[in-house]
């Protein structure tokens, strides 16, 4: 048996991204892997991307912070980024310079050679910018997909909840996403604010078209969570664009528990496991610039009551199997296993 400590779990953002881990802790033992929290005896440590980025930094004071942290570390560890994006700014900075056994991320890009381009603060999607990784190459035999993704935090132990549906809903299109922003974010002294808005900008303005029935937020003002949710159950289509992040936001899978059709940006340019998205399978997919976007969803609409039922059944069948612990303890399993200074159990 080999014990992990994941390190300050409660902080904001590393509870998410170890929620995983410890929810399943009965499971990984079956396999020799015991987690724990609190113990000074362990034989590794999982470092959270919340314990080494502090986006209200630069970039420069944010790695020594980060830094500073790891060489606190007694022992081996691992540094594992759960955000949903791809972009490695501020983790795989840290990493360069650290001495972990590998870095585990949620979601990678497909092809490892677009890190080499510079993209704003390493969002693709956002467009070109001043951040790059240049000796991605370098790093890559490191670097592993963690087998966890925001799918994980929503429903850590694969029982998801799934509801009758049927075709008779009130709304055309649900887009209850935050739009615009209505101040500025900041990352390591980057104001985010305008990007994320334009990428959201053109979903925004169908959803305001008359020839719609739609359910919307004010403003980007939330609502009570019941309502949200009654609201997206009678809702024929849900948006998900882009925001922070690209891969696997709570209402891709809200979509498929209450028998909505997803339509989202094409997402095959991302690599992850588990993976939910299969064009045309588990979701309808749109181009990045949204020009197809209507065509699209006038598209769903007319075709809705053969598409509702086979989008939805193909989405729910893959999520239980995807999403399975017992096949997410075993990509852990083999991380380890493929480590030569582990002994693990069979």
């Amino acid at each position: 048996m080999i014990k992990v400590k994941l390190l300050d779990y409660h902080i904001h953002r590393n509870e998410t991204t170890f929620r995983y881990y410890w929810v399943n802790k009965e499971i990984f033992k079956q396999v020799g892997i015991e987690f724990t929290l609190d113990s000074p005896d362990y034989d590794y440590a999982f470092v959270g991307q919340a314990s080494i980025i502090d986006k209200k930094l630069s970039l420069e004071k944010s790695n020594s912070k980060g830094l500073e942290f790891l060489s606190k570390i007694t022992g081996d560890y691992f540094i594992i980024d759960g955000q949903d994006s791809t972009s490695l700014m501020g983790t795989i900075d840290v990493f360069r310079e650290s001495n972990a056994l590998l870095f585990l991320k949620t979601v990678y890009l497909n092809d490892f050679d677009l890190y080499k381009k510079g993209w704003i603060n390493g969002r693709m999607y956002w467009g070109e910018g001043k951040y790059k990784v240049p000796d991605i190459n370098k790093l890559k035999p490191k670097m592993k997909l963690s087998g966890t993704n925001w799918g994980n935090t929503f429903f850590p132990d694969g029982k998801f909840k799934f509801f009758n549906y049927n075709s008779n809903k009130k709304y055309d299109l649900c887009g209850m996403f935050q739009y615009p922003l209505m101040k500025n974010v900041y990352e390591h002294k980057l104001c985010q604010t305008p990007y994320y808005n334009k990428n959201r900008k053109p979903v925004y303005d169908l959803i305001n078209n008359p020839k719609y029935n739609a359910c919307k937020l004010i403003d980007g003002k939330r609502i009570p969570e019941q309502e949200y949710i009654q609201n997206m159950y009678d809702s024929k289509i849900v948006f998900s664009p882009y925001g922070f992040g690209a891969y696997g936001a709570p209402r891709d899978v809200q979509a498929h528990q209450f028998g909505s059709v997803l339509i989202k940006p094409k997402i095959d340019w991302v690599s992850t496991t588990p993976n939910m998205y299969i064009e045309d399978k588990t979701y309808i997919a749109c181009k990045e610039d949204f020009s197809d976007l209507e065509e699209k969803v006038d598209y769903v609409l007319s075709n809705f009551k053969e598409l509702q039922p086979y989008l939805t059944e193909n989405a729910r069948n893959l999520l239980l199997e995807q999403y399975n612990p017992e096949n997410l303890v075993l990509h852990t399993y083999n991380i380890f296993k493929e480590l030569n200074t582990i002994k693990i159990e069979s």
